[in-house]
């Protein structure tokens, strides 16, 4: 592809001969050999000054480009010893040897090609001009300078496209990604590669969002509108989603016990009466494993201890539901309406606006159960006699809050029954 072309007269004077010189041809050629070499064809017309071609042979030339018209020093030069002439005619490569003279100027600006025959640099030297296809080069619709923008329909390139400044941040050097222009400062925005198998998006130098061939992680909540579609999508906690605009419950955590009693303490009653939901926390709740199905559960080994627990669930709800397993072990009265299982809310640890949000009679847990309470006689296994199956009742609470809270459970008994007892399992906490 031809880029410069140039037709100009010189007059050369030296010690020995006088010669009129004309360069009628000068070309640039993007011949991008495998070190991605540029060079020059260069083809000119020696003759006397009588205008008579000089003699057929070869001469020695050496040829040099300058930034500036005159004086200075050269950005590039070649010589070469032989250069053949025929009819006063020249044609040669620049550089002829392009390991040795590496035509690496980068042609940003303009720059003037010195000849000199013999011993003396002919003048004026010439200056590279655009071929007339190349101009288009530095039109409106393709442009392709040292700086300014870059437009073009479709681009590959063979050795990766290098951040402007590093990555991320001012005057980075690891130069791994794209940074965008119109960042304030050192706040650069973009798409780098800060490791292996690793591309993050970063916004005024924060990574907001970072991708492996195994997760996609982000920094900051993130909010999806419009219409999502996936084969599966797991979600845990603080995720909000949305069916046919209307908020849905999500699950928060869930206590099944499995790593003992993940949390959950119990506080007892004293000697005044005030009540176990009062008094502050005694320790962590014993747990049990009743077998099958059952699972394993919170059992306090007295009766009247208050089981409790805080939660903090992240993210924007006000709305809370509890769901859990409610079991009587022991010699729970059909009858009695004095002894009742319970589950509430409260502020804190000491039952701070209290609320009860389950209730159910021991009349009304023995009708569920459609067992004679004999069932539950054996309070040390909770295994019912071979022509019965164990049992529970499951509960449900729900309040309005959007702050963290505590969940309670217990049991009342105005007669201070010995041998009725109740264990909880399969806690489940959600919010919308």
């Amino acid at each position: 592809m031809q880029l410069h072309i140039l037709n100009i007269s010189l007059l050369m004077k030296n010690r020995l001969h006088s010669f009129f010189f004309l360069v009628f041809a000068l070309a640039f050629t993007s011949h991008l050999h495998a070190q991605l070499t540029p060079t020059l064809s260069i083809q000119g017309i020696l003759k006397k000054s009588n205008g008579v071609a000089v003699e057929d042979g070869t001469y020695p030339i050496t040829f040099r480009i300058y930034d500036v018209s005159t004086g200075g020093t050269a950005l590039w030069s070649e010589p070469q010893s032989a250069v053949e002439v025929s009819n006063g005619i020249y044609s040669t490569v620049l550089p002829l040897d392009a390991q040795t003279y590496p035509l690496n100027i980068p042609f940003d600006e303009l720059y003037y090609l010195g000849v000199t025959v013999g011993s003396a640099e002919l003048t004026p030297r010439i200056l590279l001009t655009s071929a007339p296809y190349a101009l288009s080069l530095i039109g409106t619709t393709n442009k392709f300078p040292s700086s300014g923008v870059v437009v073009t329909d479709s681009m590959r390139s063979n050795g990766g496209i290098l951040a402007r400044g590093g990555a991320p941040g001012l005057n980075g050097v690891s130069k791994n990604g794209y940074a965008f222009t119109g960042n304030s400062g050192d706040k650069d925005s973009g798409v780098f590669s800060t490791g292996e198998g690793k591309v993050s998006l970063y916004a005024n130098n924060t990574e907001v969002l970072a991708v492996t061939p195994t997760t996609v992680q982000s920094s900051q909540a993130m909010t999806v509108q419009g219409v999502m579609t996936a084969n599966g999508v797991n979600i845990s906690n603080n995720a909000s989603l949305s069916y046919n605009g209307m908020n849905e419950w999500r699950l928060v955590a869930a206590d099944y016990l499995e790593s003992g009693a993940d949390g959950w303490q119990y506080s007892v009653d004293d000697s005044d009466d005030r009540g176990a939901w009062k008094n502050p926390i005694a320790g962590t709740c014993p747990t049990d494993d009743f077998g099958d199905f059952a699972g394993k559960v919170l059992r306090p080994v007295i009766n009247d201890y208050i089981i409790k627990k805080q939660f903090a669930p992240g993210g924007t709800y006000n709305h809370v539901k509890v769901v859990f397993k409610y079991f009587i072990i022991g010699n729970w009265d059909p009858n009695d309406l004095s002894s009742s299982a319970f589950a509430a809310f409260a502020n804190d640890a000491t039952g701070s606006n209290i609320r009860v949000g389950w209730k159910a009679y021991s009349s009304e847990m023995s009708q569920n159960f459609l067992y004679d309470n004999d069932l539950f006689r054996n309070a040390a296994s909770f295994v019912a006699p071979a022509s019965s199956a164990d049992s529970w009742i499951t509960g449900e609470m729900i309040g309005t809050r959007s702050t963290p809270f505590w969940v309670y459970f217990g049991y009342a008994n105005n007669e201070n029954e010995s041998d009725e007892h109740f264990a909880i399992g399969s806690i489940e906490v959600w919010v919308k």
